[in-house]
């Protein structure tokens, strides 16, 4: 496993039954996962990053993926996750809490 996998197992492990959020990106060759707070009203079924998260995360580093978790059930994308790849056309990388898996959504497949 890499070590930005660990460290989102890690981030999704630590909160109970709320979706988790971040930012996927390279800092020269490395791949770093930065945790954002999730902004949302419904934090149990939705997230959200702040514009500020975004602007600071990118500042430091190239940003290439969106990660959310689901605390329950498996990885299947919701309408609203659907959405949200296709605008920000950025791949979502998906984590279950339950299931401890992940899977990568790309925006070209809803399109």
């Amino acid at each position: 496993m890499n070590t930005w996998e660990t460290s989102i197992f890690q981030h999704i492990n630590s909160k109970s039954g709320e979706e988790c959020c971040g930012l996927l990106a390279k800092q020269g060759e490395n791949t770093i996962f930065f945790p954002c707070k999730n902004h949302a009203e419904d934090k149990n079924n939705n997230f959200l990053i702040s514009p500020d998260d975004w602007i600071e995360i990118e500042d430091k580093a190239n940003i290439i993926g969106i990660v959310h978790s689901h605390p329950k059930g498996g990885l299947k994308m919701s309408e609203g996750d659907i959405k949200k790849c296709v605008a920000l056309d950025y791949p979502f990388y998906l984590f279950s809490v339950e299931k401890q898996d992940y899977r990568i959504f790309y925006p070209k497949e809803y399109k």
